[in-house]
This record gives C-alpha cells, sequence and structure tokens, in this order.
C-alpha cells in the first residue's frame, strides 16, 4: 500500500521539499502526495517526473492527490537519484541582495525567503558569497537565518563584506558567517565551477 503525504496548506517550497524527503527515506512502496492547490500540484509534478517518476493526478473536492510510482524496476528514492549523482562542482552562491529579483520588493523578500529554504535541500555549495544588500540576510533578524546556520554547521563557508557591514553599519547584528574583504569574494568567484545568483 502506497504511503500518503498529506502537503494540504503548504506554500511553494515546501510541497516539492516534504516530497523529495519522502522520497528519499526509501522503501518500497509508491506515494501518494495531497495538495491544495494548482502551483503545487504542477511543481511536485514536476519534480518527480524530471526524476524519472510517473505521476497519476486526481482531483479529490478542493485537493489533488498524486500518485507517484518509481521507474519500473526501481523503488521510490530512484526518483530522486535516478542515476548515480554526477560529482559536485565547487558552486558558489552570490546574494548581492536580500531580495530575489527585480520588482515588488514585498515578492522578491519572499521569492529568496523560499530559495534560502530550498538551497539546504540542494547539493551543498562550497561557499556563499553576502555583499550590498545582501549582507542584511546574514544578521540576526534574517528570515533564512536558520537554512544558513545549517549550512555553516555542514561545513559550507559564508563570507560576508566587511565593507558592507559598515556602510550600512550592523556589522554588531552578523550572526551567520565571517567578515570578509573584495580580494576573498572576488578570487572565491574567479575559482568556483558555477556560480549562481539569485
Amino acid at each position: 500500500m502506497a504511503k500518503i503525504l498529506d502537503l494540504t496548506g503548504l506554500a511553494c517550497p515546501l510541497p516539492v521539499v516534504r516530497t523529495k524527503e519522502a522520497l528519499e527515506g526509501g522503501g518500497d512502496r509508491g506515494l501518494i502526495v495531497m495538495v491544495d492547490n494548482i502551483a503545487a500540484r504542477d511543481n511536485v509534478t514536476r519534480f518527480a517526473e524530471s526524476r524519472g517518476c510517473k505521476v497519476e493526478v486526481a482531483a479529490a473536492g478542493n485537493c489533488y492527490h498524486l500518485t507517484i510510482q518509481p521507474p519500473a524496476g526501481g523503488t521510490p528514492s530512484s526518483c530522486v537519484f535516478p542515476d548515480a549523482a554526477p560529482a559536485t562542482l565547487d558552486t558558489v552562491v552570490v546574494f548581492a541582495s536580500d531580495r530575489m529579483g527585480e520588482g515588488d520588493p514585498e515578492l522578491g523578500a519572499i521569492l529568496m525567503r523560499a530559495f534560502g529554504q530550498t538551497l539546504v535541500q540542494m547539493d551543498v555549495p562550497k561557499k556563499l558569497l553576502f555583499y550590498n544588500r545582501g549582507v542584511f540576510l546574514t544578521l540576526n533578524d534574517s528570515p533564512i537565518l536558520a537554512e544558513l546556520k545549517g549550512l555553516e554547521d555542514m561545513g559550507v563557508e559564508l563570507l560576508v563584506c566587511g565593507t558592507c557591514l559598515d556602510f550600512y553599519k550592523v556589522k554588531d547584528r552578523l550572526a551567520a558567517g565571517k567578515v570578509s574583504n573584495m580580494f576573498t569574494i572576488l578570487e572565491s568567484q574567479m575559482q568556483a565551477a558555477r556560480i549562481i545568483k539569485p
């Protein structure tokens, strides 16, 4: 019998994150995921299908039931890692702002919070760099402080622009990462195999 995962009421990116965690839990059963909005339905479906799983969608009142089956001969965890995992690149994530993208500041803050929550579920980057308004994400009232501390605990290096902290007069509120300088920030980017900038 398939395992049932009730993800109703959860906003992006949590439905995909919780589905990934459930699939990684393994076992030999399929998985039925319950969501209550179209965005979650589509995001979970795309995630599972991108991993080689089959997804059947059924509407049930105001909810959607997504039955996720692994590839033939596979297990649920095959949906997360369909092939041997590729070698992890030396990835550097650059935060030049405390918001993601241009446009409405409130939406940008929501997207950055979702990015931070999702980042801890991905392959662990080598370094995180924070400069300009990105340094606000490392302060004691950051909406992603718990995620940043979790990444630090996993050995990810968080480098925070000291000039930026001084400019905004917030150095005394630094709660994650270590104060760095432009030479080290630039060197980290030049040595990176890939750079991601939200």
